[in-house]
């Protein structure tokens, strides 16, 4: 009896340090588990990776369920592993059941590894919202918010190191939720301005890197006819501008954020484009605050900063609109002869573009009193409708409104007495001078 009790108590020691010996790494938070389990780890982790090296998904992702389960810190290949594993079964899976599965298996590989690799969490999330948009934005608009939040704590831990994805996409998940009334017009704005400073801040970094404008430049777009509130923009920015010293880059996306959302008529943007100018600058900035003086009708101004713009720019298309904008500016102080010089410059600049020859025929049409000592005052509209007629052969997008403007100046040609009585008859080459000095062709 005592013999049978001994071994009985032996019998339990070796089953209990054999379950000592076999644990999985699940359970005691080591890489592979101990004992029998370890090796099972090592075994299967091997299995799954070399047949997924091979892209034989469907063969590796047996061996990738168990080493996931149970020993999920052996190796950050598990989770980078499973991302490429369940976007292939997603993306090639036509069973709509059997897809929504491996996107919920896919959303898990994420959690899970931000569980046990906790310092990865700002990237994965990002990488979370992105893909949770990408096969769920159709779904519901339930999933867009929940992509909206892991992008927005994406964002959060991030901050201006976010990839250019997330912020890309965070953005348009904002404007979605916007129109679709989740969103309130306050958070969107502090959305806006927070996905503005990371890319200005990167572009500033990269200026080389064209995927950063065009991501900025949609977002720009995308806020452009929201009729978003200018008085809580300038709220929001105020604590921007209000910083000491300010960054440039903080004037920067004051200025750009104002610009886009079509604000540039509040003084708070015009003291932000001036600042950044002084501390910087550009042909850009420039241009900014010659825009805002010309809205405010301080001519001068505009005059002194698209002169510099001009100045400070190298593209040609760009500096035509500078030009143009010069020309105006003198048009609107009655002086004709300097703005017609430099709308010729932005048509020098710029080819097959209608609008500086439109404005040249209009300062032409309001000059009939300027020319008053012509014989023929009112041959000025014929120079006029040329050069119409020129803006619209060169430019077809400006035909609509440039065949208005014939229709109505057509009607103030000069009569066939007057020509008459001034030698000219239809059809004659007729040279209009006063400030104007053109050659045209008589008509009635």
């Amino acid at each position: 009896m005592k013999t049978k009790f001994i071994g009985l108590v032996f019998f339990c020691a070796a089953m209990s340090l054999h379950e000592m010996q076999a644990q999985k790494g699940i359970e005691d938070g080591s890489k592979y588990g101990h004992g029998d389990d370890s090796v099972s780890c090592v075994t299967y982790l091997s299995l799954y990776r070399e047949y997924a090296r091979q892209k034989d998904y469907k063969s590796a992702v047996r061996y990738w369920r168990i080493v996931f389960n149970e020993c999920p810190v052996s190796t950050k290949n598990i989770y980078i592993d499973g991302v490429k594993i369940f976007k292939d079964f997603i993306e090639s899976e036509t069973n709509e059941e059997i897809r929504s599965r491996y996107i919920d298996t896919l959303m898990m590989v994420y959690n899970q590894r931000i569980n046990y690799y906790p310092v990865d969490k700002g990237d994965q999330r990002g990488r979370e919202g992105v893909d949770l948009l990408r096969y769920r934005r159709n779904d519901d608009i339930r999933y867009i918010k929940e992509a909206y939040g892991y992008l927005h704590e994406s964002i959060q831990i991030e901050k201006r190191e976010s990839s250019e994805a997330v912020v890309a996409t965070f953005f348009t998940s904002a404007v979605t939720l916007f129109q679709n009334g989740d969103l309130e017009e306050k958070k969107l704005i502090e959305d806006y301005i927070m996905s503005t400073d990371i890319l200005i801040h990167q572009m500033n970094k990269s200026p080389d890197n064209s995927t950063l404008q065009d991501i900025k430049t949609a977002q720009d777009k995308n806020i452009q006819n929201l009729n978003l509130s200018c008085n809580i923009l300038v709220e929001q920015l105020s604590g921007l501008f209000e910083k000491n010293p300010r960054e440039i880059s903080d004037l920067q996306v004051i200025t750009s954020v104002m610009k886009a959302v079509a604000c540039t008529d509040q003084l708070f943007y015009y003291q932000a484009a001036r600042d950044l100018y002084e501390k910087q600058p550009s042909a850009e900035s420039a241009a900014n605050i010659a825009s805002l003086a010309y809205d405010r009708g301080e001519y001068n101004v505009a005059v002194s900063y698209f002169e510099q713009a001009i100045q400070l720019e190298t593209e040609n298309e760009i500096k035509a609109l500078y030009y143009l904008g010069l020309a105006k500016c003198q048009y609107k102080q009655d002086n004709k002869l300097h703005a017609r010089e430099n709308a010729l410059k932005a048509i020098e600049l710029k080819d097959n573009w209608g609008e500086p020859y439109i404005i040249i025929g209009q300062m032409y049409a309001e000059s009939s009193e300027d020319c008053a000592g012509l014989c023929l005052p009112k041959s000025v509209y014929w120079a006029a409708v040329d050069k119409f007629n020129k803006a619209k052969s060169v430019d077809p997008s400006v035909e609509d409104q440039v065949n208005k403007l014939i229709i109505t100046y057509s009607n103030y040609f000069p009569n066939k007495e007057d020509s008459f009585f001034c030698g000219v008859h239809e059809g004659n080459t007729y040279t209009v001078n006063c400030w104007i000095n053109e050659t045209t062709k008589a008509r009635f």
